[in-house]
């Protein structure tokens, strides 16, 4: 197959080799079962093309004529909250969250404007929104039938996540919200009228926001939450509403038969099976609702069973896409529930459990370590605020839901969306809890993969999980056996986040090595084959050797075979020493000369002095950590090593860089090699450490003779 590829892509010009590679690659990845749905939906596809499926748009039924008045009298579909209820509500909002409510009426003055926020940078977008244009790179994506659009293409255009963010519609839900919450009628006329444009300009099936079910989704649970919010408003007229309404009408079927299906169905899969139930539950007059809301409901049924763990960890392995997943799966089953459908168990257990996951990984300031890919995606932006904590607001939630204080400890306080989601029943609930510290130990998240271990203020995670999901891995990074640390607080190692997808070129494919987290790299390569900017080939194997607890010391150790075609496997062993010690044993166990590695990458804010006894680590000019490496060659030398201090970066949010110190231990070496990193908390412990740390070698030696040993493991 390999040779196959390589003749084929160089009888091809340069931009049509590197498109053919990529479809070539992403086919070996499939099964033959995939490649035959892929074959019959491409031949639905061509028949919506040649106009051989009739649109829906003029084609209401009679029940769908009728829908006006029964949407605005809410006699078929229950939702978040009742129009009836509006004063009590915006009474009780502005008592409880009056700052949220100052945000939303600022945010709201800016969007009638048309300056709209999309990561963290405010576009102008004009008197007339252009939306198919990239307001990044100021260029329109072509008028083109949907399937005919390249969305990879991020060198001629720009990415296409700018022009989708601005097509999720998360703006229409807080000018909406600011007419529920003031009654002025310019925020709702200001919905209707963007609504009415958009209908216009993306006819069905044509254009850049019909390529994704994921985004049709997204932007169909926020077209219901502003219709929700506006119901009572006179610029929502019926001529207005049937409009709207035949084009949910359109883009619900689309996704239905387009849905993201085998080695795609990862939280795209998630993502439009919580559209189609939200807009089956919302507007069940609609011929095709029922079946919308059975397949929706079903879809994420099963797909919480297949991509969240039952310790509570996505299977994609990334912390901000599982909050993606729990969001989706809260606003449909909530919506279910509310309509009197049967919610299942395994919805409540992997939302307790993965709010678990997240108090282990939450250090005592709230920060939680980024791995993996992440976006800074919503699914629907209910509190303006722009400093909004997600994994704090999912734990007040969890805390109304399952009465448990230990979630209410976590997040603290009482949220905007939570309130939106639970209503003052929610809030009495959560108020009614007590409040008592809840003291975490380490904790083996052994389905997802995760060690976290902890003591007092020292939170560290390790990574012993695999590179991602399904066969694509697509959210993966190549980061297996690295380690985040946060001190009192502080995030101090830290995993360097995403930056950008389409339109990040080399950054893309800087922030997913190995050479980006805190792990070693062996001959200057990645432990897993990078394929395509979600795509990846041969990947790294990891597998948890040991795990042992006392009173004193908490140790992990594991290992991964991504450099076996170097002869090298990477064993790592992570000891938490209370009080005042974290001590890193990295062995490349195998034989030959190769170079080797060490990083460590530190968050922004801290500084970083190298010196003869090895890092120390300041912030505000205060001693946090002094950490001290040893490289041993295999004869127990030490080898022609010592810490270099680099510039590298981190991305807080999509699309921000921010410059942060990295410490480097590099050089060559025969193995196996054995690399030894002491973190000390308190950097007076030094020589009080030291028998701790022999004991700890002895341990992984099993015995002096054994030291040097290679594994075949």
């Amino acid at each position: 197959m390999r040779v196959l590829q390589r003749m084929f892509q160089s009888s091809l010009r340069p931009s049509a080799r590197a498109r053919a590679g990529w479809y070539l690659e992403r086919l070996q990845s499939m099964s033959v079962g995939e490649i035959e749905h892929r074959t019959h939906g491409r031949l639905l596809i061509e028949a919506e093309k040649h106009g051989l499926l009739q649109s829906k748009q003029g084609l209401q039924t009679a029940a769908a004529v009728e829908g006006w008045s029964r949407f605005r009298t809410e006699s078929d579909a229950a939702f978040f909250f009742s129009a009836d209820d509006r004063d009590q509500i915006t009474l009780e909002h502005a008592k409880r969250f009056p700052a949220e409510r100052s945000a939303t009426m600022r945010s709201a003055a800016n969007l009638l404007q048309h300056r709209l926020p999309i990561f963290g940078r405010e576009f102008e977008l004009g008197p007339q929104i252009a939306w198919r244009r990239d307001p990044l790179h100021g260029r329109d994506w072509p008028d083109l039938y949907w399937a005919d659009i390249d969305i990879r293409d991020g060198r001629t255009i720009g990415g296409v996540k700018w022009v989708w963010e601005i097509n999720r519609h998360h703006h229409l839900v807080t000018l909406a919200k600011a007419y529920f919450l003031s009654g002025e009628e310019r925020y709702a006329e200001e919905v209707c009228l963007q609504l009415m444009n958009w209908i216009r300009m993306n006819p069905p099936r044509h254009g850049v926001n019909w390529t994704s079910s994921l985004e049709l989704a997204i932007r169909l649970i926020n077209w219901t939450w502003s219709l929700a919010f506006i119901r009572q408003s006179d610029a929502l007229t019926e001529e207005r509403f049937r409009l709207i309404q035949g084009s949910i009408d359109e883009q619900a079927g689309h996704i239905s038969r387009h849905l993201s299906t085998y080695s795609s169905a990862n939280n795209h899969l998630m993502g439009e099976a919580a559209g189609l139930a939200i807009a089956g539950l919302s507007f069940p007059w609609l011929a095709d609702a029922p079946r919308w809301r059975d397949t929706g409901l079903g879809l994420l049924r099963r797909e919480l069973d297949l991509q969240i763990y039952p310790d509570g960890v996505s299977a994609e392995q990334s912390t901000g896409y599982l909050v993606f997943q729990l969001d989706l799966n809260l606003f449909a089953w909530r919506m279910a529930e509310l309509n009197h459908l049967a919610v299942p168990d395994i919805w409540y257990q992997r939302f307790s459990a993965a709010c678990e996951f997240m108090r282990h990984l939450m250090d005592s300031k709230g920060n939680v370590s980024a791995i993996g890919d992440g976006d800074d995606a919503w699914v629907v932006r209910l509190d303006d605020r722009p400093d909004v904590d997600k994994y704090r607001s999912l734990l007040a939630t969890a805390a109304a839901i399952f009465k448990n204080p230990a979630d209410k400890s976590g997040a603290q306080a009482w949220d905007e969306k939570s309130y939106w989601l639970l209503g003052s029943a929610g809030s009495r609930q959560f108020d009614s809890l007590p409040v008592k510290a809840i003291e975490l130990c380490t904790r083996i998240f052994g389905a997802g993969g995760y060690t976290v271990l902890r003591d007092r203020d020292r939170v560290a995670v390790f990574d012993c999980g695999p590179l991602g999901y399904l066969t694509t891995a697509a959210h993966g990074h190549a980061d297996a056996l690295s380690l985040m640390l946060s001190v009192d607080g502080h995030p101090l190692l830290v995993d360097p986040g995403t930056y950008a997808y389409q339109e990040g070129y080399q950054w893309r494919d800087y922030f997913r090595s190995t050479a980006a987290h805190n792990t070693v790299v062996v001959d200057g390569l990645n432990q897993s084959e990078a394929l395509g900017t979600f795509l990846w080939g041969r990947k790294a194997n990891v597998r948890l050797v040991r795990q042992q607890s006392t009173d004193h010391v908490d140790l992990v150790t594991a290992q991964h075979d991504g450099y076996a075609a170097r002869g090298i496997l990477h064993r790592r062993t992570v000891a938490l020493v209370k009080p005042d010690l974290m001590l890193v044993v990295d062995d490349l166990l195998g034989r030959g000369r190769h170079s080797f590695e060490q990083m460590w990458h530190f968050a922004p804010g801290m500084h970083v002095e190298i010196g003869p006894e090895g890092a120390t680590v300041f912030l505000e000019g205060v001693v946090v950590a002094r950490m001290r490496c040893r490289y041993e060659d295999l004869h127990g030398r030490s080898a022609n090593s010592r810490p270099e201090l680099a510039r590298g970066w981190i991305s807080p949010h999509y699309w921000r860089l921010v410059s942060a110190p990295v410490v480097r231990v590099a050089g060559p070496g025969t193995a196996p090699v054995r690399l030894i990193t002491e973190v000390l908390f308190n950097p007076g412990c030094g020589d009080e450490a030291q028998d701790d740390i022999e004991r700890i070698l002895d341990l992984l030696d099993d015995g002096p003779g054994n030291r040097r040993v290679p594994d075949r493991g």
